[in-house]
């Protein structure tokens, strides 16, 4: 990855610096990630910080009693969400939401952010899948990973839209790369500000790799967090589940590149494959926002019928 120059570096440093002190994201989200890696924390611990909020409360509730986790009784206040879920799939739920409400104001002609988090969370369940076949990381620091790999993009749109908006425009209207388009206008990658985000926010070093990385080349080994992140971006992407601004209508332009035989092994044992994962990632996303997300409709033809309520 190109280290920016002195001017990007000190563009990218207040990026992440505004970006940073987003109230919900320096507060809660960043409480419960400490406490979630805290082996000395309880339940209740986690507990406490969580109620805090009550809109993120809501949430968790919401999701812990939908289908997608699918207990058998009712679970009526966040601790037994802890006790059940687990604290480390709690916290993603807290991250998760936490970071997408943040980010809901965000409006830009021609950025879809649904689309945006239904890439995003469906990297994340991916990832999730991939880890517990390979074992290679825990699934929930996996999802976490997934979740956030595309975070910088949404710094930079919040920092600077013009900006922003002028890598959307030479994407999709003269066909150049998106990583190109970031160096191009900004200096550096979203991958790069996803990455010093993740540290501002003290997240375990492992998700910082996996978010800076998850642009790398991959080896095929899948012996990281970060080769898990990647591949199932890949995976993700080939399968024409893309931001929505970029390629998602344009099938032509769906990845070709071959997936590390260990990560089509491990989708291959994945009842109903990766489109089954697709509708794990819209259950969770339906379940933590406040309307039902649009979604992606089979195999996207040239214009908006591409996208389903």
């Amino acid at each position: 990855m190109t280290e920016p120059g002195p001017e990007a570096r000190n563009r990218l440093r207040l990026i992440v610096q505004r970006t940073a002190e987003l109230p919900p994201l320096k507060s809660v989200a960043a409480r419960a990630i400490a406490v979630a890696e805290d082996e000395r924390s309880a339940a209740m611990d986690l507990a406490a910080v969580l109620s805090s909020d009550q809109a993120l409360t809501a949430r968790l509730l919401r999701l812990s009693n939908s289908a997608y986790y699918g207990y058998p009784r009712r679970i009526g206040n966040v601790r037994e969400a802890v006790i059940l879920l687990g604290m480390r799939t709690v916290r993603s739920v807290a991250i998760t939401s936490g970071i997408i409400d943040s980010f809901r104001s965000l409006e830009l002609e021609g950025f879809n952010q649904d689309l945006f988090w239904a890439h995003s969370v469906t990297v994340g369940i991916v990832s999730e899948a991939l880890a517990r076949d390979t074992r290679t990381a825990r699934p929930e620091d996996a999802f976490t990973a997934g979740v956030l790999h595309d975070v910088g993009q949404l710094a930079m749109l919040l920092c600077e839209p013009e900006a922003f908006a002028e890598v959307i425009d030479l994407v999709t209207t003269r066909r150049v790369r998106f990583a190109e388009a970031e160096r191009m206008v900004f200096g550096f990658s979203h991958a790069q500000v996803g990455g010093r985000l993740a540290e501002r926010w003290r997240f375990p070093e492992p998700l910082v790799s996996a978010i800076r990385g998850h642009h790398d080349r991959l080896t095929g080994s899948l012996d990281s967090l970060a080769d898990i992140v990647n591949a199932a971006n890949l995976a993700v992407n080939r399968a024409g589940m893309a931001a929505g601004w970029d390629w998602t209508r344009r099938p032509e332009c769906w990845p070709r590149e071959a997936l590390p035989p260990r990560a089509e092994e491990a989708l291959r044992r994945v009842p109903g494959g990766i489109r089954a994962l697709e509708q794990k990632a819209r259950a969770f996303l339906t379940h933590v926002s406040t309307c039902p997300p649009q979604w992606y409709a089979g195999d996207p033809p040239g214009d908006d019928s591409a996208l389903v309520a």
